[in-house]
């Protein structure tokens, strides 16, 4: 018995010995198996090697070449540009409807181009301004319009054209908003995959710019394509007899660096109070093409209807800001392509003229410190456009007025040197400003 115990214990042993040293050997399913996973393994790495060195290719290497393609190209002059655009804002101007004709490619729910006006008692010239829209020859334009809840003529006029033209959406606000909220409302809800904005007042020069602007985003995987502006002090409403040697110009000559991107400390805005290759038109929103997703992430991280009411004036100042903070690629065209017009009174406001325009530059520099603290990581545009405003003569010659401008102004500069989200060297520049301001004395 004990023998055959043993045995039997015995060939126990041996069997389990023989089914581990079995389940240890590799069998042609196993062998298929692993070899799919590698396979597999090697597929992913290969897809994500493609997509870093696609990203990096197009953000980099071929956005760079673009770069350096349009720099290089010869745009018309200013005069040259005008004498083209003359039809152009003849057919604008005139009072005739526009009628659009249906065409087969275009999706009202998949449109490629969002454009967003303001309008806010504009019954004398907002027909221009959504005409240089229509005109344009592409015809996948969605044209939002925010009708903020005028005293005149304007939305009984913008329900006639409406008629006439499916592309064009009215928001409606049940009371006035101001020109930053009603904006940004027909921007949240855009759907095309570019963005322009444009005055009630303003028109476009000529009808390829939207096809030339987002051909090259498109081309260069660009976030913001900038273009040339005219912009003249209109006294009547007669363009054509504002001669073109009166309009000034922004930007005229090619700018020293094409490609903006954050982390390389290149900045677009200007450090001096002087227009120049660097001008104005960067620090205002009209004259662009903006990725719609960029800029609905900017009104999305700053709130906008948190500034809406009292940034009266400057406010696409302020969002431009923040657009450029979230933006990683932005290239200058010098083309023409919008006649902004400085119109006394211009702004989709009530409140508008009875807010100065220089003590609305500190609720900027006011927000802007509060956005470095709170979102940006580009502390020097901060800097950068701190100091241009703090430079302008204007703003000294009416923030020193009276008592209260100045305790206005004292507090916001203590505000900026207390600030740890401006570096040292612009704190320095800045001192050097104040100590002009005889009027503050901040300790």
């Amino acid at each position: 018995m004990i023998i055959n115990n043993e045995i039997h214990n015995g060939g126990e042993i041996i069997n389990k010995l023989y089914l581990n040293n079995f389940k240890d050997q590799p069998t042609i399913y196993s062998n298929v198996r692993l070899l799919i996973i590698k396979i597999f393994n090697i597929i992913i790495l290969i897809i994500a090697f493609s997509l870093f060195y696609t990203n990096i290719y197009y953000n980099i290497v071929k956005s760079k070449d673009i770069s350096r393609k349009y720099l290089n190209m010869k745009f018309d002059t200013k005069n040259v540009s005008f004498n083209k655009s003359i039809n152009y804002i003849k057919n604008c101007i005139s009072p005739y409807l526009f009628k659009f004709q249906p065409i087969s490619s275009f999706k009202l729910e998949d449109p490629k181009i969002s454009v967003v006006v303001p309008l806010f008692n504009c019954e004398k010239f907002l027909l221009r301004a959504v005409k240089s829209i229509q005109y344009q020859n592409i015809s996948n334009i969605e044209i939002i319009l925010i009708e903020d809840y005028s005293k005149d003529n304007t939305l009984s006029i913008v329900e006639k054209i409406q008629k006439e033209d499916k592309r064009i959406r009215i928001i409606r606000n049940k009371k006035n908003m101001g020109v930053l909220y009603s904006r940004s409302i027909g921007v949240l809800s855009s759907k095309g995959k570019y963005l322009f904005t444009l005055d009630n007042d303003d028109l476009f020069l000529n009808n390829d710019i939207f096809d030339f602007t987002t051909k090259i985003a498109d081309e260069g995987n660009f976030d913001i394509v900038e273009f040339k502006a005219f912009t003249n002090k209109i006294l009547n409403n007669d363009l054509l007899n504002n001669k073109i040697k009166n309009a000034k110009y922004m930007r005229d000559q090619p700018t020293p660096f094409v490609l903006y991107q954050p982390e390389l400390g290149m900045f677009p805005i200007p450090t001096g109070n002087k227009t120049g290759s660097y001008g104005l038109n960067d620090i205002f929103l009209w004259g662009k093409c903006i990725k719609t997703n960029i800029y609905k992430t900017a009104l999305n991280k700053y709130g906008f209807d948190r500034y809406s009411r009292f940034m009266i004036r400057y406010e696409d100042v302020l969002v431009n800001y923040l657009i450029f903070n979230i933006a990683e690629s932005f290239i200058f065209i010098p083309k023409y392509g919008i006649y902004h017009v400085n119109r006394l009174g211009s702004g989709a406001s009530i409140g508008w003229s009875k807010v100065p325009r220089n003590t609305n530059i500190l609720y900027l520099i006011d927000a802007i410190i509060d956005f470095s603290r709170n979102h940006l990581n580009n502390k020097k545009l901060a800097s950068h456009l701190i100091i241009y405003f703090l430079k302008l003569r204007r703003v000294t010659k009416t923030l020193k007025s009276n008592e209260y401008n100045i305790k206005l102004i004292t507090s916001c500069i203590k505000r900026i040197l207390n600030s740890p989200y401006i570096n040292n060297i612009h704190k320095s520049e800045i001192k050097k400003i104040v100590k002009k301001m005889e009027f503050i004395k901040l300790y």
